[in-house]
């Protein structure tokens, strides 16, 4: 499946249309999800049904449930869950899933429409990214150094075989 998703950091203006392929592992996703807001290194899950998937420190693994694909959350349109960025944890972001199909006939991945920049400042609440996003001065969301961001990232991990073997005691051989 390839997903649409709308995220939202909750009490500001902020938000993105990010697409993703659910082939990808969930800390691939949630550091895409992490580009798109451009944040810096931090530890990523996701809460879906009030179940905590830990999503890896950016887009790093430290065990294999961080691994399961984006599909094995078996999400559907309309199914709205939280993203966590452990260094904000004052932030909250509501994740919407707008589409989720075979095929979304877009570039994957990128970022389709957006609000609003982070200011970049180390304490981040939702308080300071509003004051920061009504200043007159503000500068806009540049969607294509967003989607740059997370086409250089890639779509799927691309060093599954290492990452595979740095989370297992087990060496671990994947042939394509």
């Amino acid at each position: 499946m390839q997903y649409l998703l709308k995220v939202s950091i909750e009490n500001t203006p902020l938000w993105r249309l990010v697409a993703i392929e659910g082939k990808a592992d969930i800390s691939h996703v949630a550091k895409l999800i992490a580009l798109a807001f451009d944040y810096k290194k931090s530890q990523y899950c996701f809460i879906i049904n009030n179940q905590k998937f830990s999503a890896g420190i950016d887009g790093e693994t430290s065990s294999l449930e961080e691994l399961k694909s984006f599909d094995s959350l078996s999400l559907h349109t309309g199914d709205v869950f939280n993203f966590v960025n452990e260094s904000f944890g004052s932030l909250s972001h509501k994740v919407e899933v707008m589409k989720a199909e075979e095929k979304l006939y877009c570039l994957i991945p990128s970022c389709l429409v957006g609000a609003g920049l982070l200011p970049s400042e180390d304490n981040l609440t939702a308080a300071s990214i509003t004051a920061y996003y009504d200043k007159d001065d503000c500068p806009s969301l540049n969607l294509k150094d967003v989607t740059n961001r997370l086409r250089e990232y890639g779509s799927i991990r691309k060093d599954l075989e290492a990452t595979m073997s740095q989370v297992s005691a087990i060496p671990f051989n994947v042939k394509g």
